[in-house]
């Protein structure tokens, strides 16, 4: 009797089924990759904490471009990746030569990619005050780094599609383990910017070096490339490139607008807030490694329509609530990023609105790449183009308030046009998707 009144609790989109199902699954990855968010905030906190304003422009500026370079140089590649591979994810032979053709593709973007952010972000750097000396050590971290990721992040999909959920969270505590313990010991020897970018560099080489184990495991690694693959990859990526580059404009934009229109310490507010984005980077994680490869294997048309409304509605009610939590307590969340922040307080509820925008636009985004259901970008781009226009002649983008509103807003065509689009593709899909 009592299970059956329970039952009638649970909201018929949601489903008594699927909540035994998925429900012990994401609470057990969610306190895990809370601990590891944990450390790697506990990390950012005491890099935050610790570097003067300028040597934390620097840091700022470096990891802006590191994350540029991810972006430009997959350009729809994990997207690909992803579709592809829900298809043959059970057949190791085919998952090596789908990995060894992505990784041949992903090499030829990456040296276009590099050619051009380096000068970008020795720009960046120089006009906020690093010496040559900093630019040229910054500058070799931030392509150490980006070399080891970009190979991580195309074996990392075979841990998300064979559903590798301890090992995906045994390589993210070891390497958050990692970042936090150089940190820790940098603060009573040495810290400056190169030290900080240092660390996350060290942390992604340890997660390549456990990954590469995985792979030589489960993957074969000797499988040939495929001409047939490769045509069905790069088909993606001609249509996803222009979104990358939008995405890694939109994605940076707070931090370049704010190295160009203000100054190194308005620089490290923007990098000290964005430090309150961490508990929508745990709701990001938990979608992107759980439930986003279960969502691509599915075959049925109904139960995707019923997932995408799942996924979507539940990330921004849990997004809602924690803005709503900063509003409240702007004094105390803002006290863990020392006295140098503690006057940011409607800086820092403009920042969490804005990460939900955000992390809602690249949710959007992901779930529908997970599919290959790419927006074109004749249509999002002219209309984020036209929404920025009109913010540039309203707003003063020197102020740390001002670039946070152009961010926010800049991100809404990306989100209505995703919600559309997906709509478009499921209403009008036959039975099988």
């Amino acid at each position: 009797m009592e299970e059956a009144v329970a039952a009638s609790h649970v909201p018929s989109w949601l489903g008594q089924e699927t909540l035994r199902k998925w429900a012990p699954i994401l609470a057990k990855f969610a306190l895990i990759q809370a601990l590891v968010q944990g450390l790697g905030f506990a990390a950012g906190l005491l890099i935050v904490r610790t570097l003067p304003k300028r040597e934390y422009a620097f840091y700022t500026i470096g990891n802006t471009m590191l994350s540029a370079i991810l972006v430009l140089a997959d350009s729809g590649i994990s997207s690909a990746l992803t579709a592809i591979g829900g298809r043959v994810w059970q057949d190791g032979q085919r998952l090596g030569s789908l990995f060894n053709t992505a990784l041949q593709l992903r090499r030829q973007l990456a040296i276009v990619t590099v050619l051009a952010v380096v000068p970008v972000l020795i720009w960046l750097l120089a006009e906020n005050g690093a010496s040559k000396k900093s630019i040229a050590l910054l500058v070799v971290l931030v392509l150490a780094g980006a070399g080891l990721e970009l190979i991580t992040r195309i074996y990392a999909v075979a841990l998300r599609l064979r559903s590798a959920i301890r090992e995906i969270q045994n390589q993210a505590m070891v390497s958050a383990v990692v970042k936090l313990a150089i940190v820790g010991i940098a603060l009573f020897v040495f810290m400056n910017a190169a030290v900080a970018i240092a660390s996350v560099v060290i942390g992604y080489a340890v997660q390549f070096a456990m990954l590469r184990r995985w792979v030589r495991r489960e993957v074969d690694r000797s499988a040939s490339p495929d001409p047939v693959m490769r045509s069905e990859i790069f088909s993606v990526v001609k249509r996803q490139a222009p979104h990358s580059i939008y995405y890694c404009l939109q994605g940076q934009i707070t931090v370049w607008l704010i190295s160009v229109f203000g100054n190194a310490e308005r620089v490290a507010d923007v990098g000290a807030l964005s430090r309150l984005a961490v508990f929508f980077a745990l709701l990001s994680s938990i979608t992107v490694e759980v439930v986003l490869p279960a969502f691509a294997r599915i075959q049925s048309i109904r139960q995707l329509r019923r997932r995408y409304f799942q996924i979507a509605a539940g990330y921004f009610c849990v997004s809602v609530l924690s803005v709503a939590g900063v509003a409240l307590f702007p004094q105390q969340v803002l006290s863990v990023l020392g006295s140098q922040y503690s006057g940011l307080h409607a800086e820092g509820v403009l920042m969490a609105a804005c990460a939900v925008v955000s992390t809602t636009a690249g949710l959007l985004w992901s779930i529908n790449s997970a599919r290959a259901w790419i927006v074109p970008p004749l249509l999002l781009i002219p209309c984020t183009i036209a929404v920025q226009a009109a913010l540039i002649s309203i707003l003063n983008l020197s102020t740390v308030r001002g670039v946070l509103l152009f961010s926010m807003y800049s991100w809404m065509p990306s989100v209505v046009l995703s919600l559309g689009y997906a709509m478009k593709k499921m209403l009008f899909a036959p039975t099988a998707a």
